[in-house]
């Protein structure tokens, strides 16, 4: 007979397992690195991933990062990490802020350390190339939907976090945090408690205690009707996306884009692209957008987002002042769909879609060319045109899969190339490169009716 405790643990299990299938989150052969405090929350998502390591075909190691803020404490917490680690032969990867000679603010913010630990993630993620599985929670989900929606975003910013996005995975988004706490207790695994969490010094914790409280009062279900309200709105920002990105290629002009056109389109969908345009420079705020917006329906003025940068209308245009910067920025990640795209950095690309039969009787038909087409029914669902992204696979026709990273070093492609040229992903991996054409797996056979053709050019 099962106890609840195995009960407990399976439950948790299949409900992990489930979602991480369901939303693709981890390859076979990926290297997942968990960032691990020490609390309840990131010890259960460690052993979690070692407990599934072998069905889930990953390799699993563990990050650290001391922020130097709690003294012993802090020291007592990395100690704990490294023991279990050591214990259960996981690689650990550690930064110690106080011993990396990193200057920490006298009064440091949640911003700070969050910066720090994100920019350390990242390197970590492309040096290793591994994506990061966070143990953010339904509860963690609801406090940031609360804080932004108290700091005044839009709608882009109450979709809360994503499940995946870039080189980082949230499989614990389907979890309460008392959720976790018992899978510890259950397992009978140890874990620490990080004391200024109980403090209502930082406003994030002021939600946790009070607001978070009150709402399940209201609604004991209230976190999960959260939940879904964050996938929802996540449904309908991507959706707006798509128009956005649309009405940003129509508006296109020499320069910058056509303010006019920009500004007869609706307004969640001008917004939305005025988003796409701000995000690369700066966290794209209301206030930003609303700014910038007004410009466009009058016709004239600017928004200056930093010291040196600055987004104008004049003279029906929209555009970035100095409005060619030394390099490019990448085009910002678009559902795919035929047509044409003209991209950052000179690069067009044509996407078509032939009868395989007319593909072959072409008079000018080699075989080269079948490197530069793929059966179309395998292309068009949930691929997206965009560059590179930390954490990327390709697996050239013919050949073995690689990281993109290794794959560009090995063909010797020039650094500041590899940010701007474009590519066709699902999820993680690649399945179609400039200059490289499409993945293994994707050629067409003899059951193909359509195929995908692509046209490469760059000025």
């Amino acid at each position: 007979m099962i106890s609840d405790t195995e009960k407990t643990v399976q439950r948790i299990e299949q409900t992990l397992l489930g979602v991480i299938a369901r939303q693709g989150l981890f390859l076979s052969g990926s290297r997942v690195i968990a960032a691990c405090s020490g609390g309840a929350d990131s010890m259960a998502l460690l052993l979690f991933l070692l407990r599934n390591a072998e069905r889930l075909q990953i390799t699993v190691q563990a990050a650290h990062v001391n922020h130097g803020l709690r003294g012993a404490a802090a020291d007592a917490d990395a100690a704990f990490v490294a023991e279990f680690c050591r214990q259960h032969g996981v690689l650990l990867h550690t930064l110690d802020a106080a011993k990396a000679g990193i200057p920490i603010p006298p009064h440091a913010s949640e911003n700070w350390a969050r910066e720090l630990r994100y920019t350390w993630f990242d390197r970590l993620a492309q040096e290793n190339d591994a994506v990061i599985a966070t143990a953010h929670t339904m509860s963690d989900q609801a406090e940031t939907m609360l804080f932004r929606m108290a700091r005044g975003t839009g709608l882009h910013g109450l979709t809360g976090m994503a499940p995946q996005r870039g080189c980082y995975r949230r499989p614990f988004l389907c979890l309460r945090r008392a959720d976790t706490e018992s899978y510890c207790a259950a397992l009978g695994q140890r874990y620490v408690q990080d004391e200024t969490n109980a403090e209502d010094f930082y406003a994030r914790n002021r939600i946790r205690h009070d607001a978070v409280p009150a709402l399940e009062y209201a609604n004991p279900a209230a976190l999960q009707a959260m939940s879904r309200l964050s996938e929802q709105l996540r449904t309908l920002d991507v959706w707006l996306e798509e128009l956005a990105d649309t009405l940003l290629q129509q508006a296109a002009v020499p320069g910058g884009y056509d303010a006019a056109k920009l500004a007869a389109a609706p307004e969640p969908v001008v917004k939305t692209a005025l988003h796409k345009l701000v995000s690369p420079t700066r966290d794209a705020e209301e206030k930003y957008l609303a700014l910038l917006y007004g410009a466009l329906l009058q016709g004239s003025g600017g928004v200056q987002l930093t010291g040196d940068t600055l987004w104008r209308v004049e003279n029906g245009t929209l555009f970035l002042q100095p409005a060619a910067p030394a390099m490019p920025l990448p085009a910002p990640a678009q559902p795919f769909r035929l047509g044409k795209f003209c991209l950052p950095g000179g690069y067009t690309v044509v996407f078509e879609a032939v009868k395989y039969e007319n593909f072959l009787n072409n008079p000018t038909f080699s075989k080269k060319d079948l490197n530069c087409c793929a059966d179309c029914d395998r292309i068009l669902s949930y691929t997206v045109l965009r560059t590179r992204q930390p954490g990327d696979f390709f697996q050239p026709a013919g050949r073995c899969r690689k990281t993109l990273k290794k794959y560009y070093n090995e063909n010797k492609v020039p650094q500041p190339q590899r940010a701007l040229l474009p590519l066709l992903a699902k999820g993680s991996e690649v399945v179609w490169l400039w200059g490289s054409g499409f993945a293994e797996g994707y050629t067409p056979t003899v059951h193909t009716q359509t195929v995908l053709t692509v046209r490469a050019e760059k000025e």
